[in-house]
């Protein structure tokens, strides 16, 4: 567990083992949820246009639609 204050301006930092394991950094955006009373925090990397992500040159030209899209979602999970 990992527990933050909050600032008089509301703000609190997330803990450095959390930001490593979820890979955000200054400038990365978070979103913030309730559900059920929890709060869920979604660090996803969102792709503009999955084409072009499946399409760049990091894919290779011979790979299947499933391997290519499996290789898109880690790129944003």
């Amino acid at each position: 567990m990992h527990q933050t204050k909050l600032t008089k301006k509301s703000q609190t930092t997330v803990p450095r083992k959390i930001r490593r394991h979820l890979g955000i950094g200054p400038g990365d955006s978070v979103e913030w949820y309730v559900v059920e009373g929890r709060v869920i925090v979604d660090s996803r990397k969102r792709v503009g246009n999955p084409a072009d992500t499946l399409l760049s040159s990091q894919v290779e030209l011979d790979a299947d639609a499933v391997k290519l899209v499996r290789k898109a979602r880690e790129g944003i999970s």
